[in-house]
């Protein structure tokens, strides 16, 4: 056997194998994990040029796997005005984003006419419930066109420039899957739009920056995730994602899914399913509804808040129709892709159900693994459809810590507690994931696993203390779980003899320590195939 390249000793390796293995020491050899066992055994194959690191009783885990965020969009966005209120952020006031609002313009010297863009809006949580408007953006920005993402990704407030470059002026009626918000009393927008009458103007404003996508991925590989999911990608973007892998290289392995807009030029382009230099394009992403919070996922029983825009009786949005989802699901099957699809509300899952039993019906084999992402207000016995159909969920347990709240304001605490409901998709045999949606909420996998098993609101509300996790099962989902989903559980997610050499190392063991320090554990070195990509 070669001498290992990389020793890692002196520590708690937690190997998320079948068994769940606790070891001492794990060796790597050109990339590849080539020994686990104990201290006594894995320092006997070190040779002379082996490079032996003593991690000094911290714990060593495999590289995480984000289930579902956006590279994409997560890059352009570092260069602009972050405007998340606690406990995310510092934004308290309307104030608080025009004065981080001016700091951008002033940092990137856009010209006249072109954007200050802002993200991270959430008014559920400001101090003086955060109304910003047309009128008021106009005022503070005359000569240059302004977007304000909020936090969901799902909408967003636009000057009147913005607006009118888009065809939303008085009168306009809603675009088909989208809701313009209008001045009371009249039908003039006052600048918030949702889903498709948001989503379209918020591709435009993904700039694309070599420099940035690659610090977007230093960022990932900053908290130990190894593999990230770019969870909407144009097929522009898909291209300028393997153009970097293929010329400078990247950090971390990136998995494309592309947008369904895109999905015929995804197939004729001949790139989906393939993988060169750590980019692989991996499937189709269907968006199905919205946000939670911003009142736009598509739920059966109508919220107890009603809609963003006043809406009375209100359901949320279906952002596509039952007959083009149908299409595009068989159009997939037909082709061996696998489907990923944003599913936030019951009744998005209930489409995508549906779209895939009438695929089957026609004859369409599914490749296997279609992936509900975020799986949040759902009803409980979905998640039967989901074991009988082969369906495995993409669970996003760090809303019940930063949205709770809303939650339970818009849908009351019987739908609220049930949301993301892992422990009773694990007790049913499924391997749920569990994703950051970056950059919706933050990266940091251990936020997701304290979220997972603790389930507690920042006003201190439990979200339903039933479907709280283990450790090592909140752990699972961020690791080998997400490798399942992604169907690489051949060769990542667990540290096991001739995976990837994909390796955290932790400074306190997750499985060890009080569940409430879960989110303060740091990462001290994150390694890719061996090498050190991140060092605190």
């Amino acid at each position: 056997m070669t001498a290992p390249d990389l020793i890692l000793t002196g520590g708690t390796v937690i190997t998320v194998d079948d068994a769940d293995t606790i070891a001492e020491a794990v060796a790597v050899t050109d990339g590849l994990i080539t020994a686990v066992g104990s201290a006594d055994e894995i320092a006997a194959l070190a040779g002379p040029d082996t490079t032996t690191v003593d991690v000094g009783g911290k714990t060593v885990i495999p590289g995480f796997v984000d289930g579902h965020s956006h590279v994409s969009m997560g890059a352009p966005y570092i260069k602009h005005a972050a405007l998340q209120p606690a406990p995310t952020g510092d934004v308290r006031t309307v104030a608080d984003i025009l004065r981080k609002l001016h700091d951008a313009k002033d940092r990137n010297q856009p010209a006249p006419g072109e954007f200050v863009i802002g993200w991270g809006y959430y008014p559920d949580e400001m101090e003086d419930d955060g109304v910003l408007t047309a009128d008021i953006l106009d005022r503070e920005f005359p000569e240059h066109r302004v977007a304000v993402v909020h936090i969901s990704g799902h909408g967003g407030v636009a000057n009147t420039r913005v607006l009118e470059d888009h065809g939303f002026v008085d009168g306009v009626d809603d675009p088909d899957g989208g809701t313009i918000v209008r001045y009371p009393g009249t039908r003039k927008p006052n600048g918030v739009l949702w889903e498709q009458a948001w989503i379209p103007l918020v591709f435009g404003l993904l700039d694309y920056e070599e420099s940035a996508m690659f610090q977007m991925l230093r960022e990932y590989a900053r908290w130990g995730v190894t593999t990230v999911q770019d969870g909407a990608a144009s097929m522009e973007q898909v291209h300028q994602v393997r153009d970097l892998a293929d010329g400078a290289g990247i950090p971390v392995d990136v998995r494309s899914l592309v947008v369904f807009t895109d999905f015929q030029e995804g197939l004729e382009s001949g790139l989906i399913g393939t993988t060169s230099n750590g980019h692989t394009v991996q499937g189709l992403k269907l968006i199905l509804d919205g946000s939670p919070q911003g009142r736009t996922a598509n739920v059966t029983e109508e919220y107890v808040t009603g809609g963003p825009g006043g809406e009375q009786h209100w359901h949320g949005l279906a952002v596509i129709d039952q007959a083009t989802t149908d299409q595009l699901v068989e159009l997939a099957y037909r082709n061996g892709v696998q489907v990923f699809a944003h599913t936030n509300g019951d009744g998005a899952v209930d489409q995508l159900l549906t779209a895939h039993r009438n695929a089957v019906a026609a004859g369409a084999t599914p490749p296997g693994r279609t992936v509900p992402i975020h799986s949040q207000v759902m009803r409980i016995e979905q998640l039967d459809d989901y074991v009988a159909e082969g369906f495995e969920p993409s669970m996003f347990t760090v809303h019940t810590y930063l949205f709770g709240d809303t939650h339970i304001r818009n849908f009351g605490e019987r739908r609220a507690f049930g949301i993301s409901p892992m422990r009773t998709a694990i007790d049913k045999g499924l391997k749920p994931t569990n994703h950051s949606d970056y950059p919706i909420t933050p990266i940091n996998p251990l936020l997701l696993l304290w979220s997972s098993v603790v389930r507690r609101s920042s006003g201190g509300v439990v979200l339903g203390e039933v479907q709280r996790v283990t450790p090592l099962e909140g752990l699972r989902a961020l690791t080998i779980n997400g490798a399942y989903e992604h169907r690489t559980e051949h060769d990542r997610g667990s540290i096991e003899v001739g995976k990837l050499g994909d390796l955290v190392v932790l400074d306190a063991n997750p499985l060890e320590v009080d569940p409430d320090a879960i989110r303060d554990i740091a990462v001290v070195t994150t390694y890719k195939r061996g090498e050190v990509v991140y060092q605190a």
